[in-house]
């Protein structure tokens, strides 16, 4: 299987050097003293010191239960994320008066995915990750992890913004809403240079934007599309060679036209009434995307994407930044062909089309790689973005509000080391190095 034809590579490319090799060192053991020779303390207080020190790592958000109070700063955190909306615009359609419907416990959700067996019960002896410290690695509290603190700011703010928040919980109960939790890499930009950002920073950290003249960019190159084509199907080859103890990574190749409507009053008032809500809190106008075959012209989804919010993440240290978008995806079940075709100044309804050649690799039913290039008229971009299994996602959040097992901050830390690894791939070496 050639899958490498997919894209034309140069030569040249195909002999960059991989930089996204763990490398790991050899764990050593930790030296053992032998109890002969440590001296006996004298026995001059009858007090025992505790067998084990008590843990100080700060509780997350997601680990509260239902009704515990909230520290001051979580309790401010959480009330901005799901409090501070812009007003509705003047211009929106409005809803007609319903019933606003009770609040409800959340739901255990497994519409948008593989059941939590899929993850519970991987089918290959690798999917099993999550080992302890040991030996270096082990801290003096001798816990078996130390949570990375960027991958805990983005599993609070998935918790915050889509896991605990009711009107997104209660959207995503109608079948014809499904909530899509994805991550691009791309520049955060400085809007005052149209440069990328640079801070006080040095290494990877959540950015706090609220307040900055900053924008997301999502693109790279032509040469960086083909390496991490490259790169990409090379790792399904390795997946799928014979003995090979890893996932499978599987490839589809897609080739689509995107169209663009203004969502009219008739279109609003044919949403229920929750969504209706969403869309008037987010003070903006929305769009029906209508994809097409582009081979066959078939109709294959009409959607409309409603952002609920975003978090960037700054990495000087790779060629990339990142951003973390939680989106609501509403499938508009009524017809497109009496509506407004969304035009821009200066632009004709062909040069509107956005044509999309998407190569998407998947593996351990919870992640998603979409490479892609978009032509719109005389433009051309190159994107990447991951996206992460919203069912498998909201199972394993179940699973913390009923303080079972659960693999939810793996499944972010793992979303997390996709970007990380692929970034580097792309990151030429530093100078000297």
């Amino acid at each position: 299987m050639d899958i490498s034809a997919l894209v034309n590579h140069d030569t040249e490319a195909a002999v960059l050097p991989r930089r996204s090799l763990s490398n790991p060192h050899s764990l050593l053991s930790t030296p053992v003293t032998s109890a002969a020779r440590i001296p006996t303390p004298p026995k001059t207080t009858p007090r025992q010191m505790p067998l084990k020190r008590k843990r100080n790592d700060p509780k997350p958000i997601w680990a509260y239960r239902e009704g515990e109070e909230l520290p001051p700063e979580l309790k401010l955190q959480q009330e901005q994320r799901q409090q501070s909306r812009p007003p509705p615009p003047a211009t929106q359609p409005q809803p007609q008066p319903q019933p606003q419907p009770q609040p409800q416990a959340s739901p255990m959700v497994q519409r948008n995915g593989p059941p939590p067996s899929a993850i519970d019960a991987p089918s290959q002896p690798a999917t099993a990750t999550t080992t302890e410290l040991s030996g270096f690695e082990r801290p003096v509290s001798d816990d078996a992890q130390v949570y990375d603190d960027v991958s805990r700011q983005v599993c609070d703010f998935i918790w915050v913004t889509a896991v605990n928040n009711d009107l997104v919980r209660n959207a995503i109960q109608d079948p014809q809403t499904q909530l899509e939790v994805e991550a691009r890499w791309g520049h955060i930009i400085d809007k005052r240079s149209d440069q990328r950002f640079r801070g006080y920073h040095s290494s990877e950290c959540v950015i706090k934007t609220d307040n900055m003249e900053v924008k997301f960019e999502s693109t790279m190159t032509i040469e960086q599309h083909k390496r991490m084509n490259m790169y990409l199907n090379g790792q399904v080859q390795k997946a799928k060679a014979p003995g090979a103890l890893r996932a499978s990574v599987d490839y589809q190749h897609t080739k689509e036209i995107d169209l663009f409507y203004e969502l009219d009053q008739q279109g609003f008032l044919s949403l229920n009434p929750i969504l209706q809500r969403l869309i008037n809190q987010s003070g903006n106008r929305q769009r029906i995307r209508v994809t097409k075959d582009a081979k066959t012209g078939q109709v294959l989804r009409a959607i409309i994407k409603h952002r609920i919010a975003n978090l960037e993440i700054s990495s000087p240290q790779t060629e990339w930044d990142y951003r973390i978008g939680i989106n609501l995806e509403i499938n508009f079940a009524g017809p497109v062909e009496n509506l407004k075709l969304a035009m821009e100044p200066g632009k004709t309804p062909e040069s509107m089309q956005r044509h999309k050649d998407r190569i998407s690799y998947s593996w351990l039913g919870a992640y998603q790689v979409d490479l892609t290039q978009v032509t719109q008229g005389q433009s051309r971009n190159h994107e990447l973005e991951l996206e992460l299994d919203a069912g498998v996602l909201i199972s394993e959040a179940d699973k913390v509000r009923m303080k079972e097992d659960n693999k939810f901050e793996p499944l972010i830390n793992g979303m997390m080391n996709n970007l990380r690894v692929l970034s580097r791939e792309i990151t030429p070496p530093a100078p000297g190095a």
